[in-house]
């Protein structure tokens, strides 16, 4: 499909395999889970209208970080009693909106958020379902710039650092949920399950303390095979799962994001140059960390293929680069590759999740196109940026 996009569309673009996004909810919905459950799309991972809508299609809720995603996730279709707004620094719009929408929960980062919501909420004459995100000083054992859970992290609240007492006291708030997310890309079940231990155990003693704990948010964090050939086992994980569930009547939600469209998403870009640089043979992309910054900013390397490549083809060692004016702004370095010429196309994989949405104008690059294909169907999903649109909230 992807050499049939090339010949309608201008890369660089992204475009999403509505079918492997379709195997990936399958997958989980297959699962053996022997409680009561349900998942809600991190909107983080993708904000794009048509790919949250897939998935609500599918019958997932969702999970939002800011206004502007709980404003998406409404648009999408996707009812408010199936919205939970997390966020370790919401700013007043972000929780006055969440509480207009009657959302299923604001899950509080703070403490100081507690009197804005019981306020807001008397002022509107509402009682607003909150939870609190714990931070249970867990190690996830995954990439420094994607743990949460730890120590020291700036996500969730410590355990021993809340009054629930001052919290049963609030008239206009109600605790229904605890959270917890330690982390991405975490190949380890059983740091999942002890995660999971902190808040099944703090809800039991809260309930025995007259709260009325229904919901319990696991997070997400399943590892999306990259580079790495290590993943989760879900036979372990589903396991131990279902044994420290047994006889427990929580409301279980897992928020998987970058799992369910990570594997969908390919980045096509057009090389436009091919420079010598001492040793180095430096490909340079018409795309660039302004389209994929995850290169820059985590380290990791994505997987390129040349599009029209022959297996057999000798390889050839070669950096790759982008056109904005930063010397980090590299997706790949020393990666063995078919000989390119100018006006080939690479492909990068897996970069459905944190591609486009991480994505900017910077250098006054207009943002990408973005296409969802099936078998021999394709749509545009979102246009590329104008010139016009770079100018069109600027005052002069």
């Amino acid at each position: 499909m992807i050499k049939e996009l090339i010949k309608d569309h201008q890369t660089p673009f992204y475009c999403y395999d509505n079918a492997i996004i379709n195997e990936k909810v399958n997958f989980l919905n297959n699962l053996n889970l022997e409680f009561k459950h349900n998942f809600y799309f991190a909107i983080k991972a993708n904000p794009n209208l048509a790919i949250i809508n897939l998935l609500k299609q599918k019958g997932l809720g969702a999970v939002v970080v800011s206004s502007g995603e709980l404003y998406k996730a409404l648009r999408s279709g996707i009812k408010p009693s199936e919205i939970m707004l997390n966020g370790s620094s919401k700013n007043d719009f972000d929780i006055k909106y969440a509480i207009t929408q009657k959302i299923r929960s604001i899950n509080i980062e703070n403490i100081d958020e507690l009197n804005l919501i019981n306020d807001y909420s008397k002022e509107k004459g509402l009682v607003t379902d909150i939870g609190i995100r714990i931070n249970p000083g867990i190690d996830p054992n995954t990439l420094s710039k994607i743990s949460t859970g730890k120590s020291g992290d700036k996500f969730g609240i410590q355990m021993d650092q809340i009054n629930f007492d001052d919290i049963q006291k609030l008239e206009n708030t109600k605790l229904k949920t605890l959270s917890v997310h330690i982390g991405s890309q975490i190949v380890d079940y059983k740091k999942f399950i002890e995660s999971y231990k902190s808040i099944i155990n703090l809800a039991d003693e809260l309930n025995q303390n007259g709260f009325e704990i229904q919901y319990l948010d696991f997070g997400g964090g399943f590892p999306v095979l990259d580079q790495k050939s290590e993943g989760l086992d879900f036979d372990l994980w589903l396991s131990e799962l279902n044994l420290i569930l047994k006889n427990k009547q929580y409301d279980i939600i897992f928020e998987p994001g970058r799992f369910l469209v990570a594997n969908s998403g390919f980045l096509v870009s057009r090389v436009n140059y091919i420079k010598q640089s001492g040793s180095k043979k430096i490909i340079l992309l018409d795309s660039s960390m302004s389209e994929y910054i995850r290169s820059t900013l985590y380290g990791i390397e994505p997987i390129v293929e040349l599009l029209h490549a022959n297996n057999n083809e000798e390889k050839f060692e070669y950096d790759i680069a982008g056109g904005v004016c930063e010397s980090s702004d590299f997706f790949i370095r020393d990666v063995l590759l078919p000989k390119i010429t100018k006006n080939d196309y690479l492909v990068f994989k897996n970069v459905g999740a944190y591609g486009s949405s991480m994505s900017s104008t910077y250098n006054s690059r207009p943002r990408p196109l973005e296409i969802l294909f099936s078998k021999n169907e394709h749509r545009v999903i979102r246009s590329r940026d104008t010139l016009e649109d770079l100018c069109k909230n600027e005052i002069m």
